[in-house]
């Protein structure tokens, strides 16, 4: 599976070939990737804003097409907004991590209206790990389209 994963990443998106993007565990509720800082560097020697928010959400977006590939669900998956919020610098690889937590309100809602063939916005946090701290967390806003 994770082969299978990483391919349609890499061919679907890109730059995470280039950016060492690598998933390490997928499950259809957990992800945890890994991305190499030293094509993901900035002028200060840390990790580049932009690359650390496109390893996130490459990784938020591969939970929930696994996710919804898992169940079957005939939809289509677009993030339609994403906000980070940087804690400290990355300095050395970042690991991204992910849960999709299915005990809350929000994914009884997701299921019921994908049963249903209804369209529904979900909301997913992805984590930015390295030196075993937490410097950002992205907040995806997707939208499962049906």
């Amino acid at each position: 599976m994770l082969k299978k994963y990483q391919k349609m990443v890499n061919e679907s998106i890109p730059m995470t070939r280039y950016m060492e993007w690598s998933i390490q565990t997928l499950s259809s509720t957990h992800i945890s990737t890994i991305s190499q800082l030293s094509p993901n560097i900035n002028v200060h020697g840390t990790g580049f804003a932009g690359s650390i928010y496109a390893a996130a959400m490459a990784t938020g977006w591969t939970l929930l097409k696994c996710w919804y590939d898992h169940h079957q669900f005939d939809a289509e998956l677009v993030a339609a907004e994403a906000t980070i919020k940087y804690k400290c610098p990355v300095t050395s690889d970042f690991e991204c991590k992910a849960i999709l937590d299915q005990r809350t309100p929000q994914y009884e809602k997701l299921t019921e209206r994908l049963s249903n063939l209804r369209s529904c916005g979900f909301s997913q946090e992805v984590e930015i790990i390295c030196d075993a701290k937490v410097c950002a967390i992205l907040t995806i806003q997707f939208v499962f389209k049906c």
